[in-house]
């Protein structure tokens, strides 16, 4: 008897396991979901695109050393902006955390009516979940790595979807792809990064689900565990596989080196530069004409006579004791007959550590990271450099309403997790979930926290 059954949609039923494949679709790019498509069925299945550097052994490995989610860390270790302003982003967008409710209608402009309501169900959910966890380090994956692998640990008879979690992104690598599968079958999960291996007693596999096929009934068909991966990544062009952080330009680009440098030469000019502000350069005749005797006296009262005279040149220039004293400028006649002769000459040190050494170059060096970072730097701090300006109210107002607004992508790929626990569970499926967001307003009317709806 056949075993397969094809839809025509590139679906296939397996007679024997009872299972739900989908034929060759990309992991980057959605395809026509099973259960919603029009009348007519698809003529083929989507493309997916296989790179061979994948496709091989049992690891896909993340960059050529499979430590690229490593080697970016210890590259922003010592960055006194990338990891804070990450943070800031990841806080911004996560915003005041994950909401439910329902759309009740529209005003006038399109935007939704969304009223929040209460579920006793979905609440105890999002308190065995640790949803505000779940949001937050799920965001923090996108940002710093463009990928985030949440977890779904299902019941023991397979009826429900008991909790959700999110995977530490650097601790994620997919199985090989095989040419034509539409998503790796294994996420491996593991600390030990490059060194672990699957089997090692360390490492945990963990079979992946399918963002972009009918996830719910591919889940209730598959067999093979109680927990999967729910993959998340934004969309990267030119990556078959893990996808990357657009900022992660500035480490490539050189001008990560040449912040980092900075500091660095400074530290060691602090330590290495002479304490010494002045040089107090004395004619020897000095010597000879104060003391008659100096020709007989000895080498250590030479040196003594020399140290008084310095000490007290010390006592008359040093530290706040000497602010406004005056200094006596020795001279004395010219043995030969000449013009009188000037005992001392005292040169002040120029001092390169308080010239600012290097500052235009570290505000270059800022203004390339806050740029590939697409943050403007009033939000985060102050723009470093000599100006050091923090920006007025109303930029900050601004900059921020408007980095808010372009990234409601970054909160709709989390929520898709718990739109596949709404509808895998039965939960009521007008039920939607939103992200509630700050927003800054001028000063004549009152801040505002809005979810994130979509008109």
């Amino acid at each position: 008897m056949e075993q397969f059954l094809f839809s025509g949609n590139g679906v296939v039923y397996h007679r024997a396991t009872g299972n739900i494949l989908r034929a060759p679709g990309a992991l980057g790019a959605s395809g026509m979901r099973a259960g919603r498509n029009s009348a007519k069925p698809g003529g083929a299945a989507p493309t997916t695109p296989v790179s061979r550097e994948t496709a091989t052994g049992v690891i896909a490995p993340w960059g050529p050393g499979n430590d690229f989610p490593q080697q970016v860390l210890a590259a922003i270790g010592k960055s006194t902006i990338i990891k804070p302003v990450l943070d800031w982003k990841t806080r911004a967008v996560y915003g005041k955390g994950i909401i439910y409710g329902k759309v009740i209608g529209f005003k006038e402009d399109g935007s939704e009516i969304f009223q929040r309501v209460n579920d006793h169900v979905v609440k105890e959910f999002f308190r065995k979940s640790n949803l505000g966890r779940f949001g937050f380090e799920g965001i923090q994956g996108l940002m710093y790595f463009a990928n985030a692998f949440p977890e779904l640990v299902l019941s023991n008879d397979r009826s429900q979807i008991t909790s959700i979690c999110i995977q530490d992104t650097p601790f994620c690598r997919y199985s090989a792809q095989a040419a034509g599968e539409a998503v790796p079958k294994w996420v491996y999960i593991s600390a030990n990064w490059p060194a672990a291996q699957p089997g090692d007693g360390y490492t945990t596999q963990v079979p992946v689900l399918d963002p972009y096929f009918d996830v719910v009934e591919s889940l209730r068909n598959d067999t093979r565990g109680f927990k999967y991966i729910f993959p998340l990544s934004l969309p990267s062009p030119g990556q078959a596989l893990y996808q990357l952080a657009v900022w992660n330009v500035i480490v490539k680009s050189g001008w990560l080196d040449v912040a980092q440098a900075i500091p660095e030469f400074k530290k060691q000019l602090f330590i290495n530069q002479l304490s010494i502000k002045y040089i107090i350069e004395a004619d020897v005749r000095y010597w000879e004409w104060k003391y008659p005797d100096w020709a007989e006296k000895k080498e250590g009262d030479r040196k003594s006579i020399i140290a008084e005279e310095l000490e007290a040149f010390e006592k008359t220039m040093a530290g706040t004791d000497g602010a406004g004293k005056s200094v006596l400028a020795v001279t004395m006649p010219d043995p030969n007959g000449g013009p009188p002769v000037k005992v001392f000459t005292v040169t002040a040190i120029d001092d390169k550590i308080k010239s600012g050494l290097y500052i235009e170059d570290s505000q270059e060096a800022s203004s390339h990271i806050y740029t590939a970072l697409q943050v403007d730097p009033t939000l985060s701090g102050i723009s470093p450099g000599k100006g050091m300006g923090a920006g007025s109210g109303s930029d900050k107002r601004v900059a921020f309403n408007a980095f808010v607004a372009t990234h409601a992508f970054y909160q709709d790929l989390i929520l898709e997790v718990l739109n596949l626990v709404r509808d895998y569970n039965g939960w009521d499926p007008e039920l939607e979930f939103r992200f509630l967001n700050p927003e800054i307003n001028t000063l004549d009317k009152n801040s505002e926290t809005t979810p994130n709806t979509t008109p």
